[in-house]
């Protein structure tokens, strides 16, 4: 099992997001109500699906041979107007650097970033195919 905790800072609405493998992140909203020192939590999901599927693009691409020199994934998406401003649709832009005069089998390239959002990334699969989301409370 996964997991990771966010912690408050004390101080307006500032987290330290810890994760099990021993990273963080800072997660905070822009001023009146934080000091914008880090990540939005929406930014942080699109952050996450862009690595993601950005691991497996690079997993796959190596795999099937495409000599690409360079990977960035761009990750936009639009919000509801209105609270909670969930997500409605995501688009993913991958914008890959190819070696000078390398031969580039487009078929694959498709179908390697295709496998890389949805066959091989768990965040994509969490959001496309719904995830149950419960909470409960604990005391300190």
């Amino acid at each position: 099992m996964q997991k990771a905790t966010a912690v408050w800072a004390g101080s307006k609405v500032r987290f330290d997001v810890q994760s099990g493998s021993g990273h963080t992140a800072v997660v905070d909203e822009p001023p009146l109500f934080g000091d914008d020192e880090g990540m939005r939590p929406t930014e942080l999901l699109l952050g996450a699906l862009g690595s993601c599927t950005g691991i497996n693009a690079v997993l796959l691409l190596k795999k099937f041979k495409q000599a690409f020199t360079s990977l960035s994934v761009e990750v936009q998406g639009d919000q509801e107007p209105d609270w909670p401003h969930a997500f409605t649709n995501i688009e993913i832009l991958f914008v890959i650097g190819w070696e000078k005069g390398a031969k580039i089998d487009k078929e694959l390239v498709e179908t390697a970033l295709d496998k890389a959002c949805n066959q091989y990334c768990p965040v994509d699969a969490t959001l496309t195919r719904g995830t149950k989301i419960s909470h409960k409370r604990k005391d300190a």
